[in-house]
């Protein structure tokens, strides 16, 4: 495993780090979960990304169960939308009782990265959300403040507003816009990246295929009409893989943390045979850019397409 600076901070993390959405799933049993993890920082893995919102706790119970208050190790989690009217609520006051609730899950005395989930420009001007990140910072609750963002005008208000320490995008060699476009301020301004869904979504490992239907069961399915084109593309993304053993998964990793910004992808696993092809990425490099070239002939391809 191969570690970056997380922006400019005083903190390291594992380039391939852990996405905890799929992290407690009814298939399988606690102690599969617990398992998982644990086998993730035997591999070096040093950060894990969760949020109230997955599975509501329960990500964030495992979590506390497999790692506690260990402080090698550092934990990333969400201030989401209110559970019972799924309504938007970042009040200062209201961020400062979820962190508090995330940390007794967590088990921790304190949350490394601390972030709203999918705010607007609008939510974030709308509400006293930094007071809150304030607070906590200065009892010790919280490290860094973040925001996981939807779109280049939130990452770039916040940015000039100084009020984000990291910022998590998503970045994939399907859909790289965004991260395109906030890469260079982030850098410039010190900001952490995290990079979520790199393998959009499942489509980039390679496991559907061109022609066939993505059943509901898959999160894929979420893209709607999108769906059939990000297939065919991610099988032209595959043939230009080296001829050493790479899966697409693998190529689509070292693509997410090429960029000299990125800090860390967070790729979910749900099994360990996932989590070893993830950490196989690890290189401290990316692409090369010969490597870089190829993807960027077949996106272009497909920008003229569409």
């Amino acid at each position: 495993m191969h570690y970056r600076q997380l922006g400019r901070h005083d903190a390291t993390v594992s380039e391939i780090s852990f996405g905890c959405n799929r992290l407690g799933e009814a298939h399988s049993p606690d102690a599969h979960w617990v398992d998982l993890v644990q086998q993730a920082m035997d591999l070096g893995v040093t950060l894990f990304d969760t949020a109230e919102a997955y599975g509501w706790g329960r990500s964030e119970e495992l979590l506390g169960a497999a790692i506690g208050n260990r402080s090698d190790i550092l934990i990333a989690s969400k201030v989401s939308r209110v559970q019972e009217s799924n309504e938007k609520d970042f009040s200062a006051a209201r961020i400062v009782a979820q962190a508090e609730a995330s940390l007794r899950r967590l088990q921790r005395d304190c949350i490394d990265i601390y972030q709203l989930h999918s705010p607007t420009v609008a939510d974030l001007q709308q509400f006293d959300w930094p007071e809150a990140m304030h607070q906590l910072k200065a009892a010790g609750k919280i490290r860094y403040s973040g925001v996981s963002i939807n779109d280049v005008a939130s990452g770039e208000w916040l940015i000039a507003q100084g009020l984000a320490d990291v910022l998590q995008v998503e970045y994939s060699m399907l859909e790289p816009a965004v991260g395109e476009a906030l890469f260079p301020l982030a850098e410039e301004a010190g900001v952490g990246i995290l990079v979520r869904m790199p393998m959009a979504r499942g489509i980039l490992t390679g496991k559907f295929q061109p022609g066939r239907t993505v059943g509901q069961e898959y999160r894929a399915s979420l893209l709607g009409d999108k769906v059939s084109g990000y297939v065919d593309q991610a099988a032209a993304f595959a043939r230009t893989m080296p001829d050493d053993g790479w899966t697409l998964g693998q190529l689509a990793l070292r693509y997410a943390i090429t960029p000299k910004a990125v800090s860390a992808a967070i790729p979910g696993a749900r099994t360990v045979e996932q989590l070893w092809q993830n950490v196989a990425a690890s290189d401290g490099m990316g692409l090369s850019e010969e490597e870089l070239v190829a993807v960027t002939i077949v996106q272009s391809r497909w920008q003229r397409k569409v």
